[in-house]
């Protein structure tokens, strides 16, 4: 890929994040047939496994949260909206993006940083299991996340005013 811009950069950045945390589906489902031996053919349930799946899980979809941005997969009704032309799809993409996309997502940057720097600062652990790992590396993974979707957003929002500009083509 001939990266012309920054923008590039963070979609082929996106991308790869994305095909690495799909692959965080194979430690789910280590850790699943790990606990359910453990727990059924051995009698010993492991202490552990509950808090490994969830983080393995919730980086997984926070990870590839950008890569739906760019991939345009995330789920939309679109019973309406097939049927207007590229210039009013971009239209309403854009009023969508300034009214919901935008405010949701900087709200999701600010508080997954918040998190984030209370985890590190307080050595937050997870209070589900008695293995109690520590917290900040998965509020790390919610904020890193929060933010390529964020700059993911801003290229897709870019591209449906150039859609404007060119006249309505794809972007």
């Amino acid at each position: 890929m001939n990266l012309k811009n920054p923008l590039q950069l963070i979609t082929l950045v996106n991308e790869k994040i994305a095909s690495v945390s799909s692959l965080l589906i194979y430690g789910v489902i280590a850790v699943v047939v790990i606990e359910v031996g453990g727990r059924y053919i051995f009698n010993h349930p492991t202490n552990w496994s509950y808090d490994l799946q969830w983080m393995f899980y919730g980086a997984m979809v926070f990870l590839g949260g950008a890569y739906g941005i760019k991939a345009d997969v995330h789920v939309k009704a679109d019973v309406f909206y097939d049927m207007f032309k590229p210039r009013t799809k971009a239209v309403i993409r854009i009023l969508c993006y300034l009214l919901l996309f935008f405010p949701f997502a900087i709200a999701f940057v600010n508080a997954s940083y918040g998190l984030m720097a209370n985890a590190w600062i307080l050595k937050e652990t997870s209070p589900y299991t008695s293995w109690n790992p520590l917290a900040g590396p998965i509020k790390t993974v919610m904020f890193v996340s929060a933010v390529m979707l964020l700059l993911q957003g801003i290229i897709d929002f870019i591209g449906y005013f150039k859609m404007l500009k060119d006249g309505g083509e794809d972007i």
